[in-house]
């Protein structure tokens, strides 16, 4: 960590004060939403062209002035905001997924590419930084504010590492030192690291009454992280004459001769999946043996060294012959299912979370789902933990609850980091803040992350709704037979199709997103550019099939190369996402409880009619969607169970002028259109 400065956003007002006076040489153009706090957003106006220093400066002073009075913003808000005990304050957020190289980045010069220098690819030829920084993400806190978000998620900010980079920049999930924040996120037009402008930012944040949540990632690092070499033994190594397997390889006899995820038969498949479907990890079936014999037993430290691509080697120990060998770090790939069709990962590599019983004569040395999740029982006993390396991990997150006074932490794949480390991880940081927030990249929504101890958990709305039977299972199991836990309303995030994207564009990501709002126990989640209509996947992780990775092939993705949003012009879901967050808090009464006694479907007449009811015997809300993109339908709704006052006549808040829908007999009559949705309360 740099050394901090005690009030760094009073020093970035004093250099932008300075630099202000200034004439300005260059052009330096910012999208016409970027809004101070206080003022209202207008979407389609055209970019606006600037002095930086000024425009900073006055964001900083808009902050200050709707600043919420009595906050510390050097600390944490939990504990300053009443309620939300233990981190419970996450159910009642609206949470905006901040990318910041992403999220913030902008063709300043309006040159129409983003930086191009030949000194630093994110800069421009002025010397503006025009991928995303702290400073434009401070920016960006009078938009958040008034798209309807209290809670911001960064993707991760620590520092990236560059063996085997994909795209031009790299991924933020191949961290090189988790205790310094990547450079790039600095602004260069003023004087400070980047962790002061970071701390910056969370003041202003807090300011607001904003929280911030930062992603951290514990199960890998990248292939040239500084870790590597002090602690050789927290990783796996590989004989360095087994080269990479071809991305897409499919001959059989070449990809067991290769590196990459272990291949196994079909029946072998079979198995392994049906001995984690019933959670027992007792003699997993392991990789074949020639895969295993490509790992070989760690260098000693200070015998690792970079080689002039940068990649590190060393000299390791053939377990089976006691010779030495010329040993590398491997990449890694998707852990589950086995037959993922994910790319691999070669930006990164796995900790050994647990060290084997037998160290000369390793049983466990080598990188497949029985060792880096599924972890087969064998290995994982206390007394096998790889202690030093958990205990760095187990400290990570109170650093950044002191330097830093962040509110809660997202956990990259949490149900895939051992059990025993959470806890002990979590108990530490509670211990610094009773109510820090912990959430986990987990797609279920079960009573394990809640043994676990985290607040709430990804879920897997963003994968089912958009299938046939999908929106069905997925009310009837979250509506009415109810979760344990919170979950993200999110139709999409940074490693699935864009709602936008998919089938029904606008239509499909407006319904979803309505529907996904209105659940009991969800916490609405805007994946940034989603409110912009975004279309381009920022990566392909998850959900995607072999026909779109091949339309994506050769296109540039967001978690890997210099991208942006398209700002400028009008944007049809940025109203629409914006009416849905302020609907959800104007009817938080029947929305927010999470008792499935305030959830009901009704019957429509069509299968791809849908509609269900939230609220209570005073008030109550009603959702209705029709999820056929070609068809319009009409019908009727007996709402006669839950209309006593006997309402003529329902408007639709989404609708401009609140189109009415009339109520005769105590029944609703509908007429929509392909893809419309509704929400009407009463």
């Amino acid at each position: 960590m740099s050394e901090r400065m005690a009030n760094p956003l009073e020093s970035l007002k004093t250099q932008l004060k300075k630099l202000a006076d200034k004439p300005f040489k260059h052009k330096y153009y910012v999208p016409s939403l970027w809004v101070e706090v206080g003022k209202e957003p207008v979407d389609g106006k055209k970019p606006v062209s600037i002095n930086p220093a000024e425009f900073y400066l006055k964001h900083i002073e808009a902050i200050e002035k709707n600043k919420v009075e009595g906050i510390d913003p050097f600390r944490s808000l939990n504990g300053q905001i009443e309620g939300g005990e233990g981190g419970s304050w996450i159910n009642n957020q609206a949470i905006y997924n901040m990318f910041v190289r992403l999220t913030t980045a902008y063709d300043h010069n309006g040159d129409n590419k983003l930086g191009g220098s030949m000194v630093d690819l994110t800069l421009n030829q002025d010397g503006i930084r025009e991928s995303g920084t702290f400073l434009k993400a401070i920016a960006m806190l009078g938009y958040i504010k008034a798209l309807g978000c209290t809670t911001i998620h960064l993707l991760p900010i620590t520092s990236i590492g560059h063996d085997g980079n994909k795209g031009e920049l790299g991924s933020p999930y191949g961290i090189k030192n988790p205790y310094k924040l990547e450079e790039t996120l600095a602004d260069p037009m003023v004087e400070m690291s980047a962790e002061d402008q970071f701390r910056a930012f969370m003041q202003a944040a807090h300011m607001l009454g904003i929280r911030v949540i930062c992603e951290f990632v514990f199960r890998t690092a990248s292939k040239d992280a500084d870790w590597i070499a002090e602690h050789p033994d927290w990783f796996y190594w590989l004989d360095a004459k087994i080269q990479d397997r071809t991305p897409g390889e499919t001959d059989i006899a070449k990809c067991e001769a290769t590196y990459g995820n272990p291949i196994f038969t079909e029946e072998e498949l079979k198995v392994i999946k049906a001995k984690v479907e019933a959670h027992d990890f007792n003699d997993l079936p392991a990789p074949h043996q020639n895969y295993v014999n490509f790992f070989k037993i760690a260098p000693k430290a200070g015998e690792v060294k970079l080689n002039d691509k940068g990649q590190y080697e060393g000299n390791g120990t053939d377990p089976i012959t006691g010779d030495k060998c010329k040993v590398r770090v491997p990449g890694a790939f998707a852990d589950w299912p086995p037959d993922d069709n994910q790319p691999p990962w070669g930006d990164v590599t796995y900790f050994k979370m647990y060290k084997d019983e037998n160290p000369v004569k390793p049983e466990f040395n080598y990188i497949a789902y029985n060792t880096i999740r599924m972890y087969d029982n064998k290995l994982a006993r206390p007394e096998l933990a790889n202690q030093p390396l958990w205990d760095a991990i187990i400290d990570l997150i109170p650093t950044y609850q002191t330097e830093y006074g962040i509110d809660g932490v997202m956990i990259d794949m949490g149900h895939a980091v051992p059990v025993p480390l959470m806890q002990k991880l979590i108990g530490k940081a509670r211990t610094v803040d009773p109510n820090f927030c912990f959430l986990s990249e987990n797609f279920e929504i079960g009573q394990a992350s809640v043994d676990a101890g985290y607040n709430a958990v990804v879920g897997y709305c963003w994968w089912v709704e958009y299938r046939r039977d999908g929106m069905y299972d997925m009310l009837e199991h979250i509506g009415k037979k109810g979760v344990p836990l919170s979950f993200f309303g999110a139709v999409e995030n940074h490693n699935t199709p864009r709602a936008c994207g998919r089938e029904g564009g606008v239509a499909y990501a407006k319904y979803a997103f309505l529907v996904n709002t209105m659940l009991p126990h969800a916490v609405p989640f805007i994946h940034a550019g989603q409110e912009l209509g975004e279309a381009m996947p920022v990566n392909t992780g998850l959900d995607f099939s072999n026909e779109l990775l091949e339309s994506l092939k050769g296109k540039k993705l967001a978690l890997f190369d210099l991208v942006g949003y398209d700002w400028d012009g009008k944007h049809e879901m940025y109203s629409f996402v914006k009416k849905v967050l302020a609907l959800r808090e104007e009817y938080a009464e029947c929305v927010k409880p999470t008792s499935v006694d305030t959830f009901a479907s009704f019957m429509t007449g069509y299968s791809d009619v849908i509609a269900f009811i939230r609220g209570n015997d005073n008030k109550r809300v009603m959702v209705l969607f029709n999820r056929d993109l070609q068809n319009g339908y009409e019908g009727e709704i007996d709402i006669s169970w839950c209309n006593p006052d006997g309402v003529k006549g329902l408007s639709d808040r989404l609708t401009d002028g609140h189109v009415t829908f009339k109520v005769e007999n105590n029944k609703l009559k509908y007429s929509l259109k392909a893809g419309q949705c509704c929400f009407f309360a009463w």
